[in-house]
């Protein structure tokens, strides 16, 4: 007799120490870190009043939440500082780099206020937008301001006048980019699927602040330059003079540039061919090359701190073998990083799927949180390269993966690379798993493969000898309760407790008579004549089983799975095809591709969808805003000029193309029109006054090249944090910033070459 618990069909390790894990979800509306909160003020008052008791955390969203939170304002206010330098070097003027300044708060605390009332809740996506949104504004102040300064300059010192005429030169163009840029990103609010159920609040935040961004840069922006335009200190002159001469032979030589290259190419038609043949070929080789090699994915890795290892061992093996197994890794997780946290599971609890997913004891689920990036040497991934080796040595470990916590994109996938066999057939399905597992082990860029089950988990079939057992008054259900009683133990009565709930009272064998099958054979089992050994009329015969059976429709299902680090998705399926071409599976099995791949194709025909109708939108709105479809034309054309600089950009920063990068082209798509906008615009109206069509572009190219060189950098450098993955969680988007740096840059610098270029081309000779 001994006070006790049943034998346990789970385990569960919290912080290395065995515990009873309570697994807390939020509601789907709730906020999480004011749902962490209550929890942890509840859980103070517990540990109070339990002080007998240890209660400790184990895993949490908190601490990567506020670490992201405090790093996406660190990196906002990085941007704003590098914009502003950036303004500064264009404008060399104190006076209107503090224009600038007056207005960022501005817009920032209106779009916030329009956050706030139509319910889009701060989170790293919405702070992208916030730091994004950045670029925005600047594009429009610096537009507006810099066309005033010039006014300004031009005119005397009549800032009123100056003001005026700037403010209404230059909003037709102004207002059209900023039409161009909403347009472009509203196909994204319903383009559906996993694309709009990330990047919605994106573009929900970005579309308030072009708002805010507009209404300010036309009202805000001339009222601050009445005031501050006309400060004329000697001291702030004399400074800005200096700076002046240097920006504006930097400048002068820029302008110089572009107008000789125009002017080389409008007087050579062989030096207008070799531009265009060159525009060609650097286009073919981005497309037709670079982008391939660059390689696809759903959505790129981040280092969140965290490591899972998931471990499968021999299925016939008790589950004190699996809880020395833990103690092994933990220890090994321990000793191999900064830890924080760890959280480790056995199998999992029936109707529990929080934690374990519905696995046996077979199944080990390890969480280790480490510290953030930032305070740790090295990655996520040199530690796990690390620890691979180390626990692949452990005795009965049968399969082992060790992959950064939350690296695939989405929840529902569960590996990068996951193939889903089925077939009624569990002999085929095994053949077929082992065909499979052996390519994946050849995959290059896997660096972990697994398995849902395999056919070798031991089991007893109990067979009656029907005869014999009725000749010994038996039935099976009498032999089947009997043996129940022997091997699980039956209950027998309760012992009562004063103040306590009544303990259950069980009576079974001890364990040394219950451990082998040749003592269940002799068994001694309860018959009307008398006890009789179970061998008299029964038998075991041994079979071969799944530990896990798992079913879609009416067939059995086996998924083989391999986990990547960087490696593209799209280079890895190629391999994985190479590898796996010529092999034959059986005939009862079917095979897809169910994990980032098959998400991948869907979210980039969406979002290719996107683009697509995005560039038709703004043509149609450039044909109503311009009442011409040649001048649409020609500036839709600067759009693809940008693949060039996305592309070659995304290759020498390592990023793949992803939901991001895509995301990042739709942006750039808006944003970069807006320089053609700006360069036709102009000369139009200089047509208008008189001028041919050659002048009026020349003298388009000398005024309008400072304004969009600085919208461009300036929009450049506030993207840099995100291009950079400045924030935990902001790697997710950094191909966003990185193309929309890349293409903007290097189609600034073709849009100011070729828009001139086929716009004296195309354009007759009268004023449009």
């Amino acid at each position: 007799i001994y006070f006790g618990h049943y034998e346990n069909s789970s385990g569960y390790y919290g912080n290395g120490r065995e515990s009873i894990a309570l697994s807390i979800q939020r509601g789907l509306n709730a906020d999480v870190l004011g749902t962490v909160s209550r929890v942890e003020e509840k859980l103070a008052k517990i540990k109070t009043d339990y002080p007998n008791l240890r209660f400790e955390i184990t895993d949490t969203q908190k601490d990567t939440i506020v670490q992201s939170t405090e790093n996406m304002f660190e990196a906002l206010r990085d941007a704003i500082i590098m914009s502003t330098i950036v303004v500064f070097f264009f404008l060399a003027s104190f006076r209107q780099v503090l224009i600038v300044l007056a207005t960022i708060p501005v817009v920032y605390a209106t779009t916030i206020a329009l956050m706030w009332i139509v319910g889009i809740e701060f989170n790293v996506v919405t702070l992208t937008g916030i730091i994004l949104a950045l670029g925005l504004l600047l594009d429009d102040t610096v537009v507006v301001m810099e066309n005033i300064e010039r006014h300004y300059k031009k005119g005397g010192d009549d800032i009123r006048k100056s003001v005026l005429s700037g403010t209404k030169e230059i909003m037709f163009a102004d207002l059209s980019g900023t039409v161009t840029t909403m347009i472009a990103l509203a196909p994204i609010l319903f383009v559906g699927g996993y694309p709009q159920t990330i990047f919605r609040p994106l573009v929900g935040t970005l579309l308030l602040a072009l708002t805010a961004s507009y209404v300010i840069s036309i009202t805000a922006v001339p009222l601050l330059s009445l005031k501050i335009l006309t400060m004329e200190h000697p001291w702030i002159l004399r400074l800005e003079n200096f700076f002046h001469r240097i920006t504006g032979f930097v400048m002068d030589q820029i302008r110089s540039f572009f107008s000789v290259a125009v002017s080389l190419a409008l007087r050579s038609k062989i030096a207008a061919v070799a531009y265009f043949i060159c525009l060609a070929l650097l286009f073919v080789i981005s497309v037709r090359g670079v982008m391939p090699t660059v390689g696809q994915e759903l959505m790129p890795p981040m280092d969140t701190g965290g490591v899972r290892v998931n471990i499968v061992t021999d299925p016939n093996l008790p589950i004190e073998a699996s809880q020395r197994i833990i103690g092994e890794v933990n220890t090994i997780l321990t000793e191999n990083g900064p830890l924080l946290r760890l959280s480790s599971a056995i199998g999992s609890e029936p109707g529990v799927l929080s934690i374990g997913s519905g696995s046996g004891t077979d199944h080990i689920a390890i969480t280790a949180t480490y510290v953030n990036r930032y305070e740790r040497e090295e990655t996520i991934w040199e530690i796990e390269h690390r620890l691979r080796p180390l626990l692949a040595r452990i005795d009965n470990i049968k399969s082992l993966e060790v992959v950064d916590f939350g690296a695939t994109a989405m929840a529902s996938i569960r590996a990068s690379v996951d193939v889903t066999l089925s077939s009624p057939s569990f002999a085929d399905l095994e053949t077929a798993g082992d065909l499979v597992e052996k390519a994946l082990y050849k995959t290059k860029g896997l660096v972990s493969v697994a398995r849902t089950w395999h056919n070798d988990k031991t089991i007893y079939n109990l067979e009656i000898d029907q005869a014999r057992a009725a000749m010994y008054g038996l039935k099976s259900g009498d032999i089947a309760g009997q043996l129940q009683a022997i091997l699980r133990g039956a209950m027998v009565g309760s012992f009562p407790l004063q103040n306590s709930v009544d303990f259950g009272v069980r009576v079974w064998l001890p364990e040394e008579q219950r451990d082998s099958m040749e003592l269940l054979q002799s068994t001694l089992l309860d018959t009307p004549k008398g006890k009789i050994p179970l061998a008299a009329f029964a038998s075991f015969k041994s079979a071969q089983e799944p530990g896990i059976i798992t079913r879609e429709g009416l067939n059995y299902t086996l998924n083989v799975y391999g986990s990547r680090e960087k490696a593209a998705i799209s280079h890895i399926m190629a391999d994985f095809q190479k590898v796996f071409e010529g092999t034959k599976l059986p005939l009862s099995v079917t095979m897809e591709q169910s994990g980032d791949v098959k998400q991948f194709k869907n979210a980039a025909g969406r979002m290719g969808a996107a683009i697509g109708f995005a560039v038709i939108l703004i043509f149609f709105t450039l044909i109503a805003l311009f009442d011409s479809i040649k001048v649409a034309i020609m500036i839709v054309l600067s759009i693809p000029l940008t693949i060039i600089g996305a592309s070659w950009t995304n290759l020498i920063l390592d990023y793949h193309v992803s939901m991001p990068a895509m995301m990042g082209f739709i942006l750039l798509s808006g944003i970069i029109v807006n320089n053609a906008i700006l360069l036709i615009h102009f000369a139009q109206e200089k047509m208008a006054e008189g001028l041919n069509k050659k002048e009026a572009m020349l003298e388009s190219i000398h005024i309008r090249t400072r304004p969009v060189l600085m919208t461009a950098f300036a929009v450049a450098a506030g993207m840099l944090p995100v291009a950079m993955g400045s924030a935990i969680g902001l790697e997710r988007l950094a191909p966003l910033g990185a193309v929309a740096i890349g293409g903007l840059i290097v189609g600034t610098f073709l849009t100011l070459l070729f828009i001139p270029l086929i716009f004296i081309m195309v354009t007759k000779e009268t004023a449009s």
